[in-house]
């Protein structure tokens, strides 16, 4: 048997999918068929949520759109693209949508405009704060 990283990863995740299919067959097979089952509920009769969870990276303290490179159909496209304007106004529509959304950064928001370096992020305080993150990742 060999011992190398490779193949226990892939025991592992062959034992995961064997019981990630086992085990609600199983589950199925021991239910009483004549049950309706409403999945607008839980077994406890609460009604079911949704959580959405929305994620901003690589925002780099860029305050309005601005030109980003894009691959379609295999060229490279400049469209407008950020600012905090068009994020504010989208990830509130999204929050609107669904209450229980959680917004999170994972990174790479405090640096790259002229106006952070100069106030090492602090004139971007008050913007973060008005999008009403939840969570906040530093680095990459």
């Amino acid at each position: 048997m060999s011992n190398n990283r490779r193949d226990f990863l892939k025991s592992v995740g062959t034992i995961g999918l064997g019981a990630a299919i086992i085990s609600p067959i199983s589950a199925i097979a021991n239910t009483n068929q004549a049950e309706e089952i409403n999945l607008d509920t839980t077994i406890d009769g609460s009604k079911r949520q949704t959580i959405s969870i929305l994620q901003t990276t690589d925002v780099h303290c860029q305050i309005h759109p601005h030109d980003e490179l894009f691959w379609e159909n295999g060229k490279a496209v400049f469209r407008k693209t950020g600012g905090y304007a068009y994020m504010a106004t989208l990830l509130k529509q999204l929050k609107k949508k669904n209450p229980n959304t959680y917004i999170i950064d994972t990174g790479d928001m405090f640096q790259g405009s002229e106006l952070s370096v100069e106030t090492t992020g602090e004139a971007f305080v008050p913007i973060l704060n008005a999008l009403d993150y939840d969570l906040y990742l530093p680095g990459n």
